[in-house]
């Protein structure tokens, strides 16, 4: 994900200043023991030190130059007559994926289980691209009933074999953990986690058998809480971080079908969904997700924001994408083994992990004071 096009970099000068610092640093790190003088049997200072230092600045510089222009093939490279089917498209960021993929020249598939929302997101489809309009197909079906999704998938599939699936149906309520009646429970888990896993084991084995095995994309719609916990949501972020996990593992077993998997972590989405929970939550509560989750209803993320990186991932293959900030501070800390998108990117992550890593100790240190000040503000504890 990280890349140095991401970086407030516009022209070619700053970029290749930016490369001299890499290798210079590299340089300094890998010279420290031979300008120290170390005496070698196979080495003498005062003879092959600007030699063996010249070789040095050459191969770091060669191979900083290798993983500026390396990154790993496309996947698809374009989604045009290509067949995504979108879970959870009658609305929000599933709705603005659709119409990005139709302006894209795609074949499109919108899932949904309200019949009603479902023909007025085909309308406004229609209306707004302009396109033909046996390029749409809807489907009515809860992801959480594997009959229904299970039937919906097959359906899709014999109009077009599915090149892109997107798992974006999802559900939210604002409360804590105890506070959360149980159906609400059940049904977070059922639409966030137990519908991804029918819709992906309905179409995983239609998607595998395609003809000529052509590069196909699989989409987990998650979240920055795949990341980084969203506070007084316990529920939502345990479901997410199982999307994560879900995505860690079948990225290896899908390799050898040519299908590449793709974690779409957005921010605060300015959606249907967040009203309500903005709605729901009381004073207390949202106060803690401004402070931790630097929440900031005008500082949102657009839909059709999120529509064209979700696309753009699916066509480079990458395994990860988030907004800038703070996703890319969020990416670094919790990479782990997750795969890098390029050299560069990953030696940029690389740089970058000690100074954020200090950071979230500071953080993680002084994040008890702040919760206690603000349960003592908004919250009166009954008396011992």
């Amino acid at each position: 994900m990280l890349s140095l096009a991401l970086l407030p970099f516009t022209s070619l000068a700053l970029k290749t200043t930016c490369l001299l610092l890499l290798s210079n640093l590299l340089i300094s790190f890998v010279s420290l023991p031979f300008s120290r003088n170390i005496k070698l049997s196979l080495y003498r200072p005062s003879v092959m030190g600007p030699l063996v230092e010249g070789a040095i600045a050459l191969a770091v510089i060669g191979f900083i130059v290798f993983g500026f222009q390396w990154k790993p093939k496309p996947s698809i490279g374009s989604v045009k007559n290509k067949h995504v089917l979108i879970t959870g498209g009658s609305s929000g960021i599933g709705l603005q994926i659709a119409k990005e993929a139709l302006l894209q020249e795609a074949f499109v598939t919108i899932v949904a289980r309200n019949p009603a929302k479902l023909e007025i997101a085909a309308e406004e489809l229609r209306k707004e691209v302009k396109c033909d309009a046996r390029r749409i197909n809807t489907k009515a079906a809860d992801v959480s009933k594997y009959e229904r999704i299970s039937e919906a998938i097959k359906d899709s599939n014999l109009w077009r074999p599915i090149d892109v699936l997107i798992c974006n149906a999802g559900f939210l309520r604002s409360a804590y953990l105890e506070n959360t009646i149980i159906e609400e429970v059940d049904l977070t888990i059922q639409t966030n986690l137990t519908g991804t896993l029918y819709t992906l084991h309905a179409a995983l084995p239609l998607m595998k058998k395609r003809e000529g095995r052509p590069p196909a994309s699989v989409v987990l719609m998650c979240s920055l809480s795949s990341l980084f916990l969203l506070y007084g949501h316990d529920v939502y972020t345990a479901t997410k971080y199982a999307l994560r996990g879900l995505a860690e593992s079948l990225r290896l077993q899908l390799i050898p079908y040519n299908i590449r998997i793709s974690l779409v972590c957005p921010g605060f989405v300015d959606t249907p969904l967040l009203d309500q929970c903005e709605a729901e939550i009381e004073d207390g509560h949202l106060a803690l997700v401004k402070l931790f989750n630097l929440y900031d209803r005008r500082k949102t993320e657009d839909p059709k924001d999120v529509a064209r990186y979700t696309l753009e991932a699916v066509k480079e293959g990458r395994f990860i994408t988030t907004a800038l900030f703070p996703g890319m501070f969020l990416t670094v800390l919790s990479r782990g083994l997750m795969p890098a998108d390029s050299f560069l990117g990953a030696l940029i992550e690389l740089i970058l992990y000690f100074p954020l890593r200090l950071i979230s100790f500071i953080i993680a240190s002084i994040t008890p004071g702040a919760v206690r000040y603000v349960h003592n503000k908004y919250y009166k504890f009954p008396k011992q």
